[in-house]
């Protein structure tokens, strides 16, 4: 994605979104986070001062003082380091149900928005990184974002209170820490630059590689690798693709090794400065042994809290940019479901009409300045070569899409002032691609729970569909489920039986537009005679759009419209195109011949 397009909030913003967004969900994750924080922070310092303090005491011959210590002092110890264990496990719980809670609404914004997002644009590219950021496992952005501030708050609270303690041995020691620690911040700064550049390039192998291994899983595609042999080939191409991933690691752990050497001198020059001087300050007598030991242990704490705080916000402000995407996403503007809505839009059947319409994918133009009106209770068929534009002028009628230029009308009512689920109420559609989820008929029928939908008005539907004795022979019943996904006795349909049961959908719905795109393309011919010949039956009353490539169907239409690049080039009945011997005729020619006795001469058609 270019740099102009990423989404950008502040560390700080993200940070405190995500803890709003934990803290409301989960209020109890304040409190864990509170008693992680202060035992998280207090035990480093009790462990720093404890042994000094005990060997004084043995020093100076005050046992009994020193072993009064360590009783006063173990009990918070022990119960500190209890409240960590326990909490430890109850925030790591609570943020894994809140990692799922967070997809989950990811999720479903999506399906508030634009239908646009789901399909081209940089929303869509905001989308797909929002829901990655959260299908990581542990390392989601939700945990980072949690963990990483939590994290980066107990090593500064510890860094402060060893700062306390060196600053009474010299203060200029802990200054030239402090730099030497910004020299290491630094390196780390340019490490993670050079890992941000090969990004993408990394997250292109995975796709890559993850892709591969699903397709020697895929059952769908064993048939095909056996067949054909592909068994070998693939092989060679993953071999490629792990061969251009350890170039690729290669040239990453260069960068890293070399990172990491500095690092390692910068902190050598730390420490080894520091132990210098304190051994310095004990060999002229300005240190006892007990003083010793305390500030030693500060100087090995202090160089791994600078660390780590160096290393934490390294790592924050990697993760703000994941983090971004999530916010980015649930920030997208949602269809608009509020509004008036005329009488007349239900008025069936239904008017339509494009007027002076303009749609384009980004770049590519596919209408520009396109005009139609479809008359109530017109049966409408949509022809033409793949890609050009029947699909979209469906999604561009129901709303799915919005029109560059130009006003869509139905009953006279423009349609962008209308709610989104109310333009989406009037149409009863089958796509090409739909989906049957793993639950039970009645639901994927009405979309509903079973105790809301409609038995009689489902059967109705799968009668109109021609699906009903099938299933009823079956033994299937409305409470069946579908889909072997989560049940292994699920129902499973055929391809045609798949359509049909789409199409029993659409008829449940009983929108006041009817919408075919393409149902009959996995139906065997004597069944697509059935379909058509119930089309006048199940289209009667209400205004209906047809969308296909087999040309049989068509007679069934009022008026057929013949589309090429976004323009309707044919209009009129199955006969009036035929006389008229263009695209359509031609078209109709060259799939009638395979279904006549006599051979046709496909070359003569060209001509």
């Amino acid at each position: 994605m270019k740099e102009e397009h990423k989404p950008h909030y502040s560390i700080l913003s993200n940070i405190l979104y995500f803890h709003k967004y934990a803290y409301r969900e989960y209020p109890r994750l304040a409190f864990y986070h509170l008693t992680l924080i202060v035992c998280d922070s207090m035990l480093p310092f009790f462990m720093l001062i404890m042994p000094g303090i005990i060997l004084e005491m043995v020093v100076q011959g005050n046992l009994w003082k020193g072993l009064g210590i360590i009783a006063a002092a173990g009990l918070p110890m022990i119960l500190s380091r209890s409240l960590l264990l326990q909490f430890t496990w109850k925030t790591y719980f609570w943020e894994n149900t809140l990692r799922t809670v967070m997809l989950g609404d990811a999720i479903l914004k999506g399906m508030k928005c634009l239908y646009k997002y789901v399909e081209y644009g940089e929303e869509k590219k905001i989308s797909k990184r929002a829901y990655q950021s959260m299908t990581a496992g542990d390392a989601a952005i939700s945990y980072q974002m949690l963990g990483l501030p939590r994290r980066l708050l107990i090593n500064i609270i510890c860094f402060i209170l060893y700062s306390t303690v060196l600053s009474i041995l010299n203060p200029w020691l802990v200054a030239l820490m402090i730099v030497l620690s910004l020299l290491n911040y630094a390196i780390l700064k340019l490490r993670n630059k050079w890992e941000l550049a090969l990004k993408e390039e990394f997250a292109q192998s995975n796709r890559e590689i993850n892709y591969l291994n699903k397709t020697f899983q895929d059952p769908h595609m064993s048939k095909d690798i056996r067949i054909f042999s592909m068994n070998n080939w693939l092989m060679q191409f993953r071999h490629m693709m792990f061969q251009k991933r350890v170039k690729l690691e290669k040239k990453n752990n260069r960068k890293r090794i070399l990172t990491d050497f500095l690092q390692q001198i910068l902190s050598f020059l730390r420490n080894g400065f520091a132990y210098g001087y304190l051994i310095s300050a004990v060999l002229q007598g300005e240190l006892s042994a007990s003083s010793f030991l305390v500030y030693f242990g500060a100087i090995t704490g202090f160089s791994s809290f600078v660390t780590g705080i160096v290393n934490l916000y390294s790592s924050l402000k990697a993760q703000n940019i994941e983090a971004s995407y999530y916010r980015a996403h649930m920030e997208l503007p949602e269809i608009n479901n509020s509004g008036m809505v005329p009488q007349e839009v239900f008025r069936q059947p239904a008017e339509i009409e494009f007027r002076d319409v303009s749609f384009s994918y980004g770049n590519q133009k596919v209408y520009e300045h396109f005009n139609l009106f479809i008359h109530p209770g017109e049966k409408v068929a949509l022809l033409g070569v793949n890609g050009a534009g029947k699909t979209t002028l469906v999604k561009l009628l129901c709303g799915l899409y919005e029109p560059n230029e130009g006003k869509i009308f139905i009953n006279g009512v423009d349609t962008s002032t209308l709610p989104k689920r109310t333009l989406y109420d009037l149409f009863s559609i089958v796509f090409q691609e739909s989906t049957i989820l793993p639950y039970p008929v009645g639901c994927n029928l009405s979309f509903k729970r079973l105790s809301e939908t409609d038995e009689e008005r489902a059967w109705t539907a799968l009668r109109e569909a021609g699906l009903e004795k099938t299933l009823r022979e079956k033994g299937v019943g409305l409470d069946t489920f579908m889909t072997k996904a989560a049940f292994d006795d699920g129902l499973t349909l055929s391809g045609g039986q798949t359509q049909r049961f789409l199409l029993a959908r659409a008829l449940y719905k009983n929108g006041n537009i009817l919408i075919l795109d393409e149902p009959t393309s996995a139906l065997d011919p004597i069944a697509e005679s059935e379909i058509y010949e119930e089309y006048v039956n199940i289209s009667k009353g209400r205004t209906s759009l047809f969308i296909s490539h087999r040309l049989a169907s068509t007679k069934f239409s009022d008026r057929i419209l013949y589309l090429e690049n976004g323009k309707i080039i044919e209009e009129g009945t199955h006969e009036e195109l035929i006389a008229l011997g263009g695209s359509y005729a031609h078209m109709y020619k060259i799939q009638s011949h395979y279904y006549t006795e006599t051979p046709c001469n496909l070359n003569s058609l060209e001509a």
